[in-house]
């Protein structure tokens, strides 16, 4: 689970969130709810080559139908206006059916589900690529903007929690640290930089 502050800090922490909190709720009231604009992956793809050299990375949702932490994290985190920004402004959104039955297309490689059918227990060769052959749902993959597979993270994840797996992805703050210490100090030492910025451009 992250953290965000030791015992010691978490009077500061609380107050400093409530601050950020107020501050982003009116920037947000300015320029309206923001929605995730998700792709195909094929559509991304198509993105990145127009985008050339100013390409970004993928971020790739997969999930199944009868998944239900997939459609919570629909629900609750993906909602979410600061998740939203996060994810459009440094990636290109993809949805993925980790069993849908139809052929995808992707780096020059035809993906398939050899069950025809689809459905339960029936995994598309893509879903085996974008998780490394570790099926578990929902989980959600990084490819850079070359399309290779950069990370994944497993599981559901509530808004603040997910705000800095994107940033950590995003900012490529994973070339300089780990995660685990990147996460312990994120609030206190990047946050209000990375925010600012966010909401800057």
């Amino acid at each position: 689970k992250i953290t965000f502050a030791d015992s010691k800090n978490i009077d500061y922490m609380k107050l400093k969130f409530g601050f950020l909190s107020l501050l982003l709720s009116f920037s947000l009231l300015l320029s309206g709810q923001e929605e995730i604009k998700w792709l195909s992956i094929e559509e991304a793809q198509e993105k990145a080559i127009a985008d050339s050299s100013n390409a970004k990375k993928y971020f790739v949702d997969c999930y199944t139908d009868w998944c239900g932490w997939c459609k919570r994290m629909d629900k609750d985190t993906f909602t979410d206006t600061l998740i939203a920004k996060l994810v459009n402004h440094y990636f290109y959104p993809v949805k993925f059916n980790a069993e849908q039955s139809q052929d995808v297309t992707f780096n020059g490689k035809v993906y398939k589900n050899t069950n025809k059918r689809g459905g339960r227990g029936s995994a598309h060769q893509l879903a085996y690529y974008l998780l490394n052959n570790r099926l578990s749902y929902p989980s959600f993959s990084v490819l850079g903007s070359d399309g290779n597979l950069l990370t994944i993270c497993p599981g559901y994840h509530n808004a603040p929690e997910f705000e800095i797996f994107l940033v950590f992805m995003g900012e490529e703050f994973y070339k300089e640290t780990n995660f685990e210490t990147f996460s312990k100090e994120y609030v206190k030492k990047y946050r209000d930089q990375v925010l600012s910025k966010l909401y800057s451009e």
